[in-house]
């Protein structure tokens, strides 16, 4: 029987060694991600936001939105997945029905945070963060939730005081999510080494650090934030930012020279593209299946 991609998430949490989770928005970067052979890939609501809307990550993707592309990415690939669930969508009730939901949309684990709603995102200024006291609640939620649907769901607790009330606050409030039952937490937005050293050293859970290229906290490599102590260690906008800047560049060569011969070399071909997204595999099953 094949083993859940619950519990193979689970049991990666387990084992030595940092996990690398590459940020994915769609099913598309999800599949890509899984070909260059990553074993873990987190979902971006940031990402959702920008390729479905496109709109910055300031609360305006729905739950219903979000648990979709969930879906779809999970969907694309074979390996666990990790979604950004927001606030939950609400209070504890909300949280108990949106990782009943994400379980059921295929997701291995999600974390939720203790903003305000609407949310912004991590590295952006003008956060809120609700009482420590409610994210716990929302936190014991989400375990019934699991405890019911899937035990080995991973149910992680983020924490976004370190902008609203200082690293200190942020620190305490990650130990009472921990005490909680959060199966790993995260810190958002860092702002220096030392602050992430004491947070591997204070917090017994396994923690994730979130790397943004241009955000609030330093960037390391996966070998420097393993160092550290760091168990998950996301780059959860690589994707996007490298997608947008290739998509703009093809574009402005194809609008000031009318072709894109110049960067045939940069592109995939038709049968590549065709061989990610499964051409091949509908194919065989079309002959298989001929009247």
């Amino acid at each position: 029987m094949k083993e859940k991609n619950t519990t193979k998430f689970r049991d990666l949490l387990k084992q030595p060694g940092a996990i690398v989770l590459p940020g994915v928005y769609d099913a598309l970067t999800a599949i890509l991600a899984e070909r260059a052979g990553f074993e873990v890939i987190t979902h971006t609501g940031y990402g959702v936001a920008a390729s479905l809307l496109g709109q910055p990550d300031v609360g305006l993707v729905c739950f219903k939105e979000m648990c979709d592309r969930v879906q779809s990415i999970a969907r694309a690939v074979r390996i666990p997945v990790l979604a950004d669930a927001d606030t939950g969508y609400g209070n504890a009730i909300n949280v108990y029905r949106t990782v009943k939901e994400y379980i059921r949309a295929g997701a291995a684990g999600l974390f939720i945070e203790d903003q305000v709603w609407p949310k912004r995102c991590g590295h952006l200024a003008g956060k809120q963060v609700i009482s420590a006291d409610e994210m716990v609640s929302k936190i014991r939620a989400a375990i019934d939730a699991r405890d019911e649907e899937d035990p080995d769901f991973v149910v992680g607790a983020r924490c976004d005081a370190i902008a609203t009330h200082g690293f200190d606050e942020a620190l305490r409030r990650a130990k009472l999510y921990s005490e909680a039952g959060a199966d790993f937490i995260f810190i958002e937005a860092y702002e220096d080494v030392e602050q992430m050293k004491r947070a591997v050293e204070e917090i017994d859970k396994p923690l994730i650090v979130n790397l943004i290229e241009g955000g609030k906290t330093p960037i390391l490599t996966a070998q420097q934030a393993e160092e550290i102590g760091f168990k998950l260690i996301a780059f959860p906008l690589t994707t996007l930012w490298a997608t947008t800047k290739a998509v703009s560049e093809a574009l402005r060569v194809l609008r000031e020279e009318g072709s894109t011969e110049a960067l045939m070399d940069k592109f995939v071909t038709w049968g590549e593209f065709n061989e990610i997204i499964g051409l091949p595999r509908i194919m065989e099953m079309e002959q298989r299946y001929k009247g």
